[in-house]
Protein backbone atom coordinates (compact mmCIF):
# COMPACT_ATOMS: atom_id res chain seq x y z
CA UNK A 1 0.00 0.00 0.00
CA UNK A 2 1.30 3.53 -0.87
CA UNK A 3 1.52 5.85 1.86
CA UNK A 4 -0.37 8.60 1.81
CA UNK A 5 0.81 12.32 0.30
CA UNK A 6 0.56 14.39 3.48
CA UNK A 7 3.82 11.78 4.85
CA UNK A 8 5.41 11.93 2.23
CA UNK A 9 5.66 15.67 2.01
CA UNK A 10 6.41 15.64 5.83
CA UNK A 11 9.21 13.83 5.50
CA UNK A 12 10.35 15.57 2.24
CA UNK A 13 12.28 18.50 4.35
CA UNK A 14 14.14 15.29 5.91
CA UNK A 15 15.60 14.74 2.52
CA UNK A 16 16.94 18.10 2.14
CA UNK A 17 18.27 18.26 5.30
CA UNK A 18 20.53 15.07 5.22
CA UNK A 19 22.93 16.43 2.15
CA UNK A 20 23.34 19.50 4.34
CA UNK A 21 24.15 18.07 7.49
CA UNK A 22 27.03 16.20 5.95
CA UNK A 23 28.23 19.48 3.88
CA UNK A 24 28.34 20.99 7.33
CA UNK A 25 29.96 17.79 8.65
CA UNK A 26 32.24 18.06 6.00
CA UNK A 27 33.75 21.71 6.37
CA UNK A 28 33.79 21.38 9.81
CA UNK A 29 36.40 18.16 9.52
CA UNK A 30 38.21 20.00 6.77
CA UNK A 31 38.95 23.41 8.13
CA UNK A 32 39.10 22.87 11.98
CA UNK A 33 42.74 22.99 13.25
CA UNK A 34 45.40 20.38 12.16
CA UNK A 35 46.23 19.77 15.86
CA UNK A 36 42.89 18.76 16.71
CA UNK A 37 42.49 15.64 14.23
CA UNK A 38 44.13 12.04 15.27
CA UNK A 39 46.89 11.12 13.48
CA UNK A 40 45.62 8.58 10.24
CA UNK A 41 46.88 5.47 9.64
CA UNK A 42 49.94 4.92 6.68
CA UNK A 43 48.36 2.43 4.02
CA UNK A 44 51.48 1.18 1.79
CA UNK A 45 49.11 1.06 -1.30
CA UNK A 46 46.60 3.93 -1.12
CA UNK A 47 47.40 6.96 1.36
CA UNK A 48 44.43 7.11 3.43
CA UNK A 49 44.12 10.71 3.15
CA UNK A 50 42.57 9.99 -0.27
CA UNK A 51 40.49 7.39 0.28
CA UNK A 52 38.43 8.97 3.14
CA UNK A 53 38.61 12.46 0.77
CA UNK A 54 37.04 9.95 -2.15
CA UNK A 55 35.09 7.92 0.55
CA UNK A 56 33.71 11.45 2.12
CA UNK A 57 32.64 13.20 -1.24
CA UNK A 58 31.20 9.26 -2.58
CA UNK A 59 28.23 9.95 0.23
CA UNK A 60 27.83 13.38 -0.22
CA UNK A 61 27.04 12.96 -3.97
CA UNK A 62 25.10 10.46 -3.02
CA UNK A 63 23.45 12.46 -0.92
CA UNK A 64 22.55 15.12 -3.10
CA UNK A 65 21.63 13.05 -6.04
CA UNK A 66 18.75 11.45 -4.06
CA UNK A 67 17.57 14.60 -2.54
CA UNK A 68 17.82 16.79 -5.82
CA UNK A 69 15.49 14.07 -7.59
CA UNK A 70 13.20 13.64 -4.23
CA UNK A 71 12.76 17.61 -4.26
CA UNK A 72 9.74 19.28 -6.31
CA UNK A 73 10.77 23.54 -5.93
CA UNK A 74 13.03 23.36 -8.93
CA UNK A 75 12.25 21.38 -11.71
CA UNK A 76 15.61 22.08 -13.72
CA UNK A 77 17.34 20.84 -10.48
CA UNK A 78 15.35 17.76 -10.68
CA UNK A 79 15.87 16.73 -14.07
CA UNK A 80 20.20 17.92 -14.57
CA UNK A 81 20.29 16.60 -10.44
CA UNK A 82 23.96 14.71 -11.48
CA UNK A 83 25.54 17.58 -14.01
CA UNK A 84 24.39 19.85 -10.69
CA UNK A 85 25.76 17.77 -7.97
CA UNK A 86 29.11 16.97 -9.77
CA UNK A 87 29.52 20.59 -10.85
CA UNK A 88 28.49 21.39 -7.20
CA UNK A 89 31.16 18.68 -5.01
CA UNK A 90 33.70 19.31 -7.40
CA UNK A 91 33.72 23.32 -6.68
CA UNK A 92 33.32 22.25 -3.03
CA UNK A 93 36.33 20.49 -2.74
CA UNK A 94 37.87 23.57 -4.87
CA UNK A 95 36.61 25.54 -2.32
CA UNK A 96 37.93 23.51 0.82
CA UNK A 97 41.27 23.02 -0.51
CA UNK A 98 41.72 27.09 -1.26
CA UNK A 99 40.03 27.84 2.13
CA UNK A 100 42.73 25.43 3.83
CA UNK A 101 45.27 27.58 1.59
CA UNK A 102 44.19 31.00 3.24
CA UNK A 103 43.72 29.96 6.92
CA UNK A 104 46.02 29.47 9.58
CA UNK A 105 44.83 25.99 10.93
CA UNK A 106 48.04 24.59 10.26
CA UNK A 107 46.56 22.70 6.38
CA UNK A 108 47.78 23.26 3.16
CA UNK A 109 45.41 22.82 -0.08
CA UNK A 110 46.74 20.12 -1.93
CA UNK A 111 45.41 19.41 -5.79
CA UNK A 112 45.74 16.00 -5.11
CA UNK A 113 43.00 16.50 -2.37
CA UNK A 114 40.65 17.89 -5.36
CA UNK A 115 41.14 14.97 -7.62
CA UNK A 116 40.59 12.50 -4.57
CA UNK A 117 37.14 14.94 -3.93
CA UNK A 118 36.20 14.47 -7.98
CA UNK A 119 36.89 11.02 -8.00
CA UNK A 120 34.66 9.99 -4.92
CA UNK A 121 32.01 12.38 -6.48
CA UNK A 122 32.03 10.51 -9.96
CA UNK A 123 32.07 6.98 -7.71
CA UNK A 124 28.70 8.42 -5.95
CA UNK A 125 26.94 9.78 -9.11
CA UNK A 126 28.07 6.17 -10.93
CA UNK A 127 26.90 4.04 -8.00
CA UNK A 128 23.65 6.52 -8.17
CA UNK A 129 23.23 6.05 -12.07
CA UNK A 130 23.36 2.32 -11.69
CA UNK A 131 20.74 1.73 -8.76
CA UNK A 132 18.51 4.77 -10.30
CA UNK A 133 15.84 2.61 -11.32
CA UNK A 134 15.14 1.61 -7.06
CA UNK A 135 14.67 5.04 -6.20
CA UNK A 136 14.06 7.48 -9.35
Amino acid sequence: MAAPASSLAARRPAWVALPIIWTLIVLWLTLSPLDGIPPMPHWELLSFDSAAHAGVFLVLAVLYVFSARRQERFPRLRRRAFWHVFLGCTLLGVLIEVLQTQMDLGRMGEWSDVISDTLGTVAGLGLMRLVQRYWA
